[in-house]
């Protein structure tokens, strides 16, 4: 989380302690969940609890997991399959200057921006947010207005959040606004994203894949649990089933 912490993204997270008669009324384990709490209301920190470990990965790894785990909007294309040639680089939150027909008048701040060979990642997360097609648009055009990425095959992926439009309907729109540029639009759900690095994490173990995973956990993107896998469901079911059996024996 440090990058979140050098970009200011971390806010005090207040934690409410009665003290009375100059003795604190919480222990510091009640004190520390809720400060817990308060953290994973927030996008910024999940961003950066995800993302910065991205960067700690091998280049393959990386590309396979985000192509795995993303979408493409409609009928956009997909992530393609060979890995863009050199050592990605990876911004968090850069501040770039608006592209042309932009609203905004001083700075665009997409969270991550990859430079990658001739490749241009610019990703755009949310927690419980809403995705919203005009700021993608925003993004792209601030990052193709910096000469170092304005040549460069560009994917905008839209990390989390709420889609409140059908993908084919913010896919045209992002084509209308800018029209001519051939950028890709994808989107990944979080929980995608953590059932990617588990699958991945099964067969290649890795402290970095289990910090992610652990994270979106954290962050409330558990893994879904069967109901009839519950020990005492189970148990029950168990039970039912061997009921069945005999009442069936009984009538045959």
């Amino acid at each position: 989380m440090l990058k979140a912490l050098l970009h200011g993204k971390l806010v005090r997270v207040a934690v409410r302690v009665d003290d009375e008669a100059g003795e604190d009324a919480q222990e510091d384990g009640d004190a520390q969940g809720v400060a817990s709490d308060g953290l994973t209301e927030l996008e910024d920190p999940l961003t950066s609890a995800v993302f910065e470990r991205f960067e700690y990965l091998p280049a393959e790894l990386a590309w396979n997991l985000l192509r795995g785990a993303s979408r493409p909007l409609g009928d956009g294309a997909t992530m393609p399959a060979a890995v863009p040639g050199g050592v990605p680089s990876w911004s968090f939150w850069p501040a770039l200057r608006p592209g042309d027909g932009g609203r905004n008048k001083l700075r665009v701040e997409p969270d991550v921006l990859v430079s990658w060979g001739d490749t241009l990642l610019v990703i755009e997360a949310k927690h419980r947010g809403l995705q919203d097609p005009s700021q993608w648009v925003e993004q792209i055009r601030a990052a193709r207005a910096a000469p170092a990425h304005a040549a460069k095959q560009l994917w905008l992926i839209a990390v989390g959040g709420i889609v409140t439009q059908e993908g084919d309907g913010c896919l045209a729109h992002v084509r209308r606004e800018l029209a001519g540029d051939r950028c890709g639009l994808l989107t990944i759900r979080w929980e995608d994203l953590r059932e990617a690095l588990y699958a991945v994490e099964a067969v290649t173990p890795s402290v970095v894949l289990r910090d992610m995973a652990a994270a979106l956990e954290a962050w409330g993107y558990r893994r879904k649990v069967r109901f009839s896998s519950l020990p005492a469901v189970a148990g029950r079911l168990r039970a039912e089933e061997a009921m069945a059996v005999l009442r069936a024996g009984r009538v045959g």
